[in-house]
């Protein structure tokens, strides 16, 4: 009984000390999401050429398990959306975040931000809010967040305190 009591005891520390890591997942022809200098580990996971987004979907939910090492829990992501608004597209997108909020709900909270250009349709960002606010309700009893981000300005500023090199390939 005293071992059991003590191996509790280590698998709760061991999750208060967790880091947390911020995946982004980038549809072909989305913008990269400029909201994300969060500090830490991070990975990202880009649809393919030539891959339908239900591929895309499939792909990174199987790495899902498996793109944080031990002791970094999945804690903000963020799936960078482009124009595509058919049905295979919107569901591939919804299955891709429930599947990644199923993957923070272990770890009882974490962010998901479905992100896309400031100019952007507004068919896209009215399917974008539908989507959040029905993953919000879905998921808000176990301490999961769903929100959308539309563009960021700081996208294209570059840091004056950085080093840029430009080469012209011919």
């Amino acid at each position: 009984m005293r071992k059991k009591a003590v191996r509790a005891a280590a698998t709760t520390q061991g999750s208060e000390s967790l880091s947390t890591g911020l995946l982004i997942l980038v549809e072909l022809g989305a913008e990269w999401p400029g909201l994300m200098a969060q500090p830490g580990p991070r990975r990202v996971v880009a649809q393919q050429e030539g891959e339908t987004p239900a591929q895309f979907a499939a792909r990174a939910a199987d790495l899902l398990d498996g793109l944080f090492g031990r002791g970094i829990a999945l804690g903000t992501a963020v799936i960078s959306c482009n124009e595509r608004l058919d049905a295979p597209a919107e569901a591939a997108r919804r299955k891709l975040a429930s599947l990644t909020l199923g993957a923070m709900a272990k770890h009882k909270t974490g962010k998901l931000y479905l992100a896309a250009a400031e100019r952007s349709s507004g068919r896209l960002r009215q399917a974008l809010t539908a989507l959040s606010q029905g993953l919000f309700d879905e998921w808000r009893t176990a301490g999961l967040e769903a929100s959308v981000k539309l563009g960021d300005p700081t996208v294209t500023e570059v840091p004056t305190n950085t080093f840029a090199f430009t080469a012209r390939v011919a």
